[in-house]
C-alpha cells in the first residue's frame, strides 16, 4: 500500500498533464483555427476581468474560461506591437520602430514574413478584419500582399467611428477597394466577421485577426451608452471610454455567437490583447508612448477550453512576438525563414506545464524613430532599465524607486547590452509624407481612382470639410 500511493498519485499528474499537453498537441493535426482580437490604446484597469468600472461581460467569460497572462508584454503604440506580432521579431529588426503615420508613405519592411504568410502552407483561410497600421499607401504594403486573403476596416491609425475619416482623407477599404457602408466602426468590423463566418468552407482551418480600432480616439461612442456611464459617475473614468470599451466587448460576443453557430467554436483558439496601454494604467506606471509597465505591460487572455486550463494566472515574462511561433507551431506550421526570429514557443507555459523561458524583453532602443516610443528601455530578468533608470519589477512593479546608483553594476549591464542590439538594428523605411494631391483616400492606387461618391461625401462631413479646405489653400 505504501508503494501504491505514489505510483496512483503519478499517474495522476501524467493523466493530468495530458489533458492539456498531449491532448492539445494531437490537437495540431485537426488545425485549430485562430482568432486574435486585438484592442488598440485599452488601460489595464478598465475592463471587468482586471476590477474595472467598464461592463465588459464577454471578455470576462474568455478570462474566466480561459488563462490570463499578467506579464505580457507589448511595444507603447501601435505599429511596433502589430509589427512585433505579425512577424515574431522586434520593430528594430522589421523597420517598425517609428509607427506609420497617416500622411506617410513608410511601411514594413518587404522581405518579412507575416503569420498569415506562414500558415497559408498549411492549409489556412486568413482573413483581416479592422485595422492594419504598417504601411498604407504603397500596394505592396497593404493586406493582401502580405498573407491576408481578406480585408475589410482602415489601413492608417485612426478613423472617426461612423465617418471613416481622419482629417482630410477616408480610409474604408475591402479588399483593395474604397467602400462606403454607413455605422459605426465597431459594429461593422463584427458584422462582416458573422456574414464571413456565415458563409464559410468549415472544413478549413482559418485565421482571423479582428483588429479594432476601438479604443482609440476620437471616441465616439453610442450616445446610449455614453449617457450610461454618465449617470453612473464615480469618476473612475471618461464615459466615452467606457462606452467605447462596452460597444467593442458587445461585437466581440456577438463573434463569439457566430463561431458558435457555425460550430467551430470549440476547435478555435482565441487569443486577445491590447497593442498599448491607455493613458493611465493603475497600479502601473504610465501610458501609451512610455516604456513604464503602463505603457507596455497589457491584459491578455488565452482561451480555448478544454486544451488551455480554465480561471487561471499565468505569471512569467511573455512578449507579443511569442505569439508568432506558438500559434504557427500549433497550427502545424514552419519556424524555418531566413530572418531569425525573437519570439519563442510559449505554448508549454500558457497551459501551465512549464515556467516561462524568457529572461529578457527589449521595450525600445535609443533614437528609435522620433522618440514617440518612450525612452530606450530592456527587461532582463526582474530588472528593468528605462532610460537612465534602474528598477526591480520583483519588489518595485510600479517602478518607483530608481536604484541605478545603487546596483551600478546592473545598470551597465543592461545599458551595455542595449547598446549592442542597436548594433543589430536594419534600416527602416523613410517616412515621408504621400505626394499625390488631392489625397481623398488611403491607398495609392485607390486614391488615383476614386469612386465618384467620395470627394462630394467628404465635403459633407464637418469633421474633415474644413480640413479639406484647409489643405486646398
Amino acid at each position: 500500500m505504501k508503494q501504491l500511493f505514489p505510483i496512483c498519485a503519478a499517474l495522476l499528474l501524467v493523466s493530468l498533464g495530458s489533458v492539456y499537453g498531449a491532448d492539445a498537441r494531437k490537437a495540431v493535426a485537426s488545425k485549430p483555427n485562430i482568432v486574435v482580437f486585438l484592442a488598440d490604446d485599452m488601460p489595464w484597469h478598465y475592463p471587468g476581468f482586471n476590477g474595472g468600472p467598464c461592463e465588459t461581460p464577454n471578455l470576462d467569460r474568455l478570462a474566466r474560461e480561459g488563462t490570463r497572462l499578467t506579464q505580457f508584454y507589448v511595444h507603447s503604440v501601435c505599429s511596433p506591437t502589430r509589427a512585433a506580432f505579425l512577424t515574431g521579431r522586434y520593430p528594430f529588426r522589421n523597420g517598425m520602430e517609428e509607427r506609420s503615420h497617416g500622411n506617410d508613405i513608410a511601411g514594413m519592411l518587404p522581405d518579412e514574413r507575416t503569420l498569415a504568410q506562414a500558415l497559408k502552407p498549411s492549409g489556412y483561410d486568413t482573413a483581416l478584419i479592422g485595422k492594419w497600421h504598417l504601411g498604407n499607401w504603397y500596394q505592396r504594403q497593404l493586406p493582401l500582399q502580405r498573407g491576408f486573403d481578406h480585408h475589410y476596416g482602415l489601413y492608417g491609425a485612426l478613423v472617426s467611428y461612423n465617418g471613416k475619416t481622419r482629417n482630410y482623407w477616408y480610409d474604408w477599404h475591402r479588399d483593395g477597394e474604397t467602400i462606403r457602408e454607413d455605422g459605426y466602426t465597431t459594429d461593422l468590423l463584427a458584422r462582416e466577421f458573422e456574414r464571413m463566418m456565415a458563409d464559410r468552407d468549415s472544413s478549413r482551418p482559418f485565421f482571423y485577426y479582428v483588429a479594432f480600432n476601438a479604443m482609440h480616439s476620437p471616441y465616439d461612442a453610442p450616445p446610449a451608452l455614453v449617457e450610461k456611464y454618465r449617470k453612473q459617475g464615480g469618476g473612475k473614468a471618461p464615459p466615452q471610454e467606457l462606452a467605447t470599451l462596452e460597444s467593442m466587448d458587445t461585437a466581440i460576443g456577438k463573434m463569439i455567437a457566430a463561431m458558435k453557430a457555425k460550430g467551430v467554436l470549440d476547435n478555435t483558439l482565441i487569443v486577445f490583447f491590447s497593442d498599448n496601454g491607455g493613458t493611465v494604467n493603475p497600479p502601473y506606471r504610465g501610458g501609451k508612448a512610455s516604456t513604464y509597465e503602463g505603457g507596455v505591460r497589457v491584459p491578455c487572455i488565452i482561451h480555448w477550453p478544454g486544451h488551455v486550463p480554465a480561471d487561471k494566472m499565468v505569471d512569467g515574462m511573455v512578449h507579443v512576438a511569442d505569439l508568432y511561433p506558438t500559434l504557427l507551431k500549433l497550427a502545424g506550421g514552419s519556424i524555418d525563414q531566413p530572418l531569425p526570429l525573437d519570439g519563442m514557443d510559449m505554448w508549454d507555459v500558457f497551459i501551465g506545464r512549464k515556467p516561462s523561458p524568457r529572461t529578457e524583453v527589449v521595450h525600445n532602443l535609443p533614437n528609435s524613430g522620433t522618440g514617440e516610443m518612450g525612452e530606450m528601455s530592456i527587461c532582463l530578468g526582474a530588472w528593468k532599465l528605462v532610460g537612465k533608470q534602474l528598477f526591480d519589477l520583483s519588489s518595485d512593479p510600479g517602478e518607483k524607486t530608481d536604484l541605478a546608483a545603487k546596483h551600478p553594476d546592473v545598470y551597465q549591464k543592461l545599458n551595455a547590452r542595449i547598446q549592442q542590439l542597436v548594433t543589430e538594428r536594419r534600416p527602416p523605411e523613410r517616412h515621408l509624407n504621400i505626394p499625390d494631391k488631392p489625397l481623398l483616400v488611403l491607398g495609392e492606387k485607390e486614391n488615383a481612382n476614386p469612386p465618384a461618391w467620395l470627394e462630394p461625401y467628404l465635403d459633407s462631413l464637418p469633421e474633415s470639410s474644413k480640413a479639406r479646405k484647409q489643405q486646398q489653400k
